[in-house]
């Protein structure tokens, strides 16, 4: 009798807690998304001057990129789970002759790939040419 007690106490809290879980994952849902829709009104008190675009030209030369992305392309990395996208990581020749690149990782979208944005993040300071 005790063993079946336990068992339906058992059972009672792993219901719980999974329906906690999933209240509290919908709050943090919730949550990011009420802050990405405040970032675009006007009374947004997040510092923007930072992401205005600028256009650096320079001379540059174009390589070939044929068999490049297929060769970038990455199965799976480790710890991470089984996942249905396209992703890719390698290295962008920046100036070749002082050995400088930029290391990138790609995640292709899952839905409506030639419509959905583009984000580019690169770490570092400004760039000196």
């Amino acid at each position: 009798m005790a063993k079946r007690s336990c068992l339906v106490l058992l059972s009672f809290l792993i219901i719980l807690s999974f329906s906690v879980a999933r209240i509290h994952g919908s709050k943090q849902a919730q949550a990011l998304g009420n802050f990405q829709m405040s970032k675009f009104k006007g009374s947004s008190l997040i510092d923007q001057s930072h992401f205005e675009a600028e256009e650096i030209l320079y001379n540059a030369e174009a390589h070939l990129q044929e068999g490049l992305k297929e060769k970038d392309r990455i199965e799976k990395l480790p710890g991470q789970p089984s996942v249905k996208f396209s992703q890719y990581g390698g290295y962008v020749t920046v100036d070749k002759s002082a050995g400088r690149a930029f290391y990138y990782y790609f995640v292709e979208a899952q839905h409506s790939k030639d419509t959905s944005p583009l984000l580019l993040w690169l770490n570092g300071g400004k760039l000196k040419i």
